[in-house]
């Protein structure tokens, strides 16, 4: 496979996970509305919102030290493959691969 197309293919996959946590996030906040106005939320709701709640500390925790630590953008990479075989997902649920 030419460097072109990988880095293509990585790229699409890159956005599309940016947009489904983005749309997550929205429903998320539809969720925390409902709630505020007193309205209950079921347990489908409460699920979406606990998982959209985790995939953005994962985010959060994956993109900060891009801007804190010198180099995280060679470590950071590199850490999240040893977390996978250890089965630690570091990456929002929106980034798992297909098959992983």
């Amino acid at each position: 496979m030419k460097i072109e197309a990988y880095i293509e293919e990585h790229a699409h996959h890159f956005v599309k996970a940016l947009i489904t946590e983005y749309n997550g996030d929205k429903e998320a906040v539809a969720i925390i509305r409902k709630y505020m106005s007193g309205q209950k939320i079921d347990s489908d709701e409460e699920v979406i919102l606990k998982t959209q709640f985790f995939d953005s500390l994962k985010l959060a925790g994956v993109g900060i030290p891009f801007v804190l630590i010198p180099g995280a953008s060679i470590l950071m990479p590199i850490l999240i493959k040893v977390a996978e075989k250890h089965n630690i997902a570091l990456l929002p649920s929106a980034f798992d691969t297909p098959g992983s």
